[in-house]
């Protein structure tokens, strides 16, 4: 398969390289994995960095803007991630992102983006992408296919050490024992070469936990399973507590999160509420942070001890009520254009406002946990 029909005369440092002898992983791989998952613990001393996914900052510009001026769309990202309180940001890289690869120019518009952004002080080195595996396109681009290892190659060459990849799906109404482990074992399979690619790269890729029907990774074990054949630098887990809560209330999250920790390389943060509907059956909703069914005190506690090091980022999916008193889904992807912004029930000092309220109970709660000032930033 050719894999290099877009950016084919670019200089993009080792991409041709890492295209070039992507293998199996080895006996050494699963060794080094097996050590990692013995070690039990981060490597460096425990550390938090408040992060905020910056597909809700996206309405500080129109998409046309973002595609058109990317440096100053950073700049505005930056600027309102800092003013919320946020030392760090995970943009959108990806199809209806701050940068899609599908509308632009990646080679120009990450540099310019990222630049924007670190212009204000804010730090990125975890971009959130849709990439699967090594050999899935992940758009196209004036009819040319773009590839993971078009973008992680630049992403590299940017400071970026870290993405969020994923979207695994497996068939549970009628399989049952191994016809489930047979589908992990398949996946386990097909990322094989994203291991490889990310270990050549220096870069690590963390799969988002999720709780919606189908998804991979809503029980934790399901994804340990895929990934326990690889090394937690190349594979690993961004832990979402607020899926993880609903996949498990009471307590086994906490389970969860002791037995997956060695590869939790970052942590989502959005709290949720599990409750019976009028019909007998059960969904969740997503809350403020601090008004739902995370443990928070306990979770940062769970981290401290664990000895976890990465990002702590937050995610805002609940609904509130605008200036106008209409309602508004914070889940949505909302550009400055959006109609909730154009009818003036949201604006730029309500969304700052409202997004400063979670990251205080992060805050809060880690602190009571037992984090200290200076792992905390």
């Amino acid at each position: 398969m050719d894999r290099r029909t877009f950016f084919q005369t670019a200089a993009i440092g080792g991409g041709a390289a890492v295209a070039a002898g992507l293998g199996a992983i080895t006996g050494a791989g699963a060794a080094r994995a097996s050590t990692a998952s013995a070690q039990g613990v981060a490597q460096s001393d425990p550390h938090i960095t408040w992060n905020i996914f910056t597909r809700h900052l996206q309405w500080l510009t129109t998409e046309a803007e973002a595609v058109a001026h990317p440096y100053d769309t950073g700049v505005k990202v930056g600027e309102a991630a800092a003013e919320i309180g946020y030392t760090a940001v995970n943009p959108t890289i990806r199809r209806g992102g701050h940068v899609d690869p599908s509308q632009v120019d990646v080679r120009k518009n990450l540099p310019l983006f990222l630049d924007g952004v670190r212009s204000t002080g804010v730090t990125c080195d975890f971009i959130t992408t849709n990439i699967v595996d090594d050999t899935a396109s992940i758009a196209t681009n004036n009819g040319q296919e773009v590839y993971a290892e078009d973008l992680l190659a630049i992403a590299r060459d940017e400071g970026i050490t870290r993405y969020r990849w994923g979207g695994f799906r497996y068939d549970e109404e009628e399989a049952f024992g191994p016809e489930i482990t047979a589908q992990l074992d398949a996946f386990q399979q097909q990322i094989e070469g994203l291991a490889q690619l990310n270990e050549r790269m220096g870069m690590t890729a963390v799969y988002h936990t999720h709780s919606s029907s189908g998804r991979g990774a809503r029980s934790v074990w399901d994804l340990m399973h895929i990934l326990s054949a690889y090394d937690p630098s190349q594979l690993a887990i961004n832990f979402d507590i607020g899926h993880m809560t609903n996949q498990g209330t009471l307590s086994s999250w906490q389970t969860n999160l002791r037995y997956a920790m060695p590869y939790v390389s970052s942590v989502g943060l959005k709290d949720t509420k599990v409750f019976r509907k009028e019909d007998g059956t059960v969904e969740s909703a997503w809350q403020q942070a601090g008004t739902g069914m995370v443990q928070w005190k306990k979770f940062f506690e769970l981290l401290l001890k664990g000895g976890f090091s990465g990002p702590g980022e937050s995610h805002y999916e609940y609904d509130v009520v605008g200036l106008n008193g209409d309602v508004a889904v914070l889940n949505t992807t909302f550009w400055a254009d959006h109609p909730q912004f154009a009818s003036g029930n949201l604006d730029r000092e309500f969304m700052i406002k409202e997004l400063s309220k979670d990251l205080v109970t992060y805050k809060t709660a880690a602190r009571a946990a037992g984090w200290a000032p200076d792992q905390l930033t």
